[in-house]
């Protein structure tokens, strides 16, 4: 591995994408979930904790 030192903005890049990456993967886990629960409530409300 590369030891060289991250610059600020290297790292706020690398912080920000991760970020960016782990909302649309919850979001998409969060649609899977209400899309499979669809059926089993009658009503269609269905409360969605993603962490």
């Amino acid at each position: 591995m590369d030891k060289k030192k991250l610059t600020r903005e290297e790292a706020l890049r690398r912080w920000n994408a991760s970020k960016e990456l782990k909302r649309k993967m919850s979001e998409k886990l969060e649609r899977l979930v209400r899309e499979s629960c669809k059926g089993r409530d009658d009503n269609g409300t269905v409360s969605v904790e993603v962490w």
